[in-house]
């Protein structure tokens, strides 16, 4: 027994030392086919980027082609240590996998098909801001299985592939404009033509707004309000210039033309409260508790 024993570690040990060479190349060769499909992955993408400005595409297609480097890199290892019948059945059986994989992971085959499309059809780059499910921020990056987007209040959320198909996306950057508007409401004895007339002469004050033929500001009476009348009042901006927070710019139009009204003796009531009494001749009945009435008189 303790013979057969030496003899097979001998044989194992005589094993280990006939392949370790086979060894050594096989490594080398997966090391190489790593750094062949490293260089590669570089090279592609620095020339794809003079001719496509996508970002999104160009790394998507540069971790294809290192993907595909690294499987003919171990496929290439395990033939050269002896598993060449293990990576002929890899190849053999990748249909077979897929199938069962595919039923098994589903998700994440959903996602890498989503992805694939998303790359090459390219509803947004690097950098759009995009509203999807009530997520919204602006896009990091793709990969085969999510995408990364960095929302406005500093969260980082990586959003399944899946989710941007099957859902509406909304890209707030695709043509570099958004449209933003906000209600303003006048005294009903306030001379509404002037007001509208000082309102456009404000706008056209602002720099930070888009002033072209189709893109001037323009002021609408949306309605006869209780207490006011409404004027909406809409205007574009360069939506490429996301950054500099939108939110802010809207606050500061809004307090220019708050500030030109009221320089100018227009009011912004608040709302009236009409009080009907159907006790006609009657007093109107009040009631103090005597705890109140005492920290009245107190103070």
């Amino acid at each position: 027994m303790i013979d057969q024993l030496i003899s097979s570690f001998r044989n194992f040990q005589e094993a280990i030392i006939q392949g370790f060479p086979s060894f050594i190349v096989g490594v080398t060769l997966l090391v190489f086919f790593i750094i062949i499909g490293s260089l590669i992955r570089s090279y592609t993408k620095r020339k794809l980027l003079k001719k496509v400005k996508d970002k999104l595409l160009v790394n998507f297609i540069g971790r294809i082609i290192f993907l595909s480097m690294l499987v003919i890199g171990v496929v290439i290892f395990l033939n050269q240590v002896g598993l060449g019948k293990a990576a002929g059945g890899l190849l053999a059986g990748a249909g077979v996998s897929a199938i069962v994989i595919g039923f098994a992971f589903k998700d994440i085959g959903e996602n890498f098909l989503a992805g694939f499309f998303l790359a090459f059809s390219r509803p947004f780059s690097i950098g759009d801001v995009v509203e999807v499910e009530g997520i919204k921020g602006k896009v990091k990056s793709l990969s085969f299985r999510n995408t990364h987007i960095r929302t406005f209040d500093g969260r980082d959320i990586f959003v399944p592939n899946a989710i941007l198909i099957k859902h509406p996306l909304v890209n707030f950057t695709r043509d570099g404009l958004l449209r933003y508007d906000f209600t303003i409401g006048l005294d009903y004895g306030d001379d509404i033509p002037k007001a509208v007339s000082l309102i456009k002469q404000t706008l056209e004050k602002e720099t930070k707004i888009e002033h072209g033929e189709a893109l001037k500001p323009f002021i609408l009476l949306e309605e006869f309000s209780t207490s006011t009348i409404n004027l909406r009042i809409f205007f574009w901006v360069n939506s490429f210039n996301y950054q500099h927070e939108m939110a802010v710019l809207r606050t500061e139009i809004m307090n220019n033309i708050l500030v030109s009204l009221a320089k100018n003796g227009f009011s912004m009531p608040a709302d009236i409260v009409e009080l009907k009494i159907y006790q006609e001749g009657q007093p109107i009945p009040l009631k103090m508790q005597s705890q109140q009435l005492h920290k009245t008189n107190q103070n």
